[in-house]
């Protein structure tokens, strides 16, 4: 589905004053020109400027109605169920990563997303493990982020 272009506007605008209201209640850093207020406010003007480009561009259009529009797409057979399976899979990878553990939950759910989008059995399981294994490594040992290692504890770290 497609948000007008006014419409996306409009909540990046009101997303940009959240933040900027947010960012009041933060305490500022002793010793520092700056602190923890600059980046939400850099990011939250960043919003702003992209909200009024996306306003005056529906303007310019003649296009400044509410609302959502559903693509071509949207009732072609199949499409909808694999929205579904996706946001389903974002929702099961939530739940299971924890218990399951990074490594196997990463590795199912893409073997499921790429067997639904039709792929072979041998690209799948490349793909799966290569991916799987890159960002373990990435994460787990460049970037030190502790990754949950479920049913494997012991196995990986």
């Amino acid at each position: 589905m497609k948000v007008t272009d006014f419409t996306l506007g409009l909540m990046l605008l009101v997303v940009a004053a959240a933040m900027a209201i947010a960012a009041l209640s933060f305490p500022p850093m002793p010793g520092q020109a700056f602190g923890p207020k600059l980046f939400p406010n850099l990011v939250a003007g960043g919003f702003a400027l992209c909200a009024f480009a996306l306003i005056r561009r529906a303007g310019k259009a003649k296009a400044l109605k509410l609302g959502v529009v559903t693509p071509d797409w949207w009732n072609e057979p199949g499409r909808r169920g694999n929205l579904a399976i996706l946001l389903g899979s974002i929702v099961a990878y939530t739940l299971l990563i924890e218990r399951v553990g990074y490594v196997l939950t990463t590795f199912a759910m893409m073997v499921l997303l790429m067997k639904r989008l039709g792929a072979s059995w041998r690209a799948t399981l490349l793909a799966a493990f290569v991916g799987t294994a890159v960002t373990y490594l990435l994460f787990a040992y460049w970037l030190r982020v502790p990754l949950p290692s479920g049913l494997l504890n012991g196995i990986v770290r």
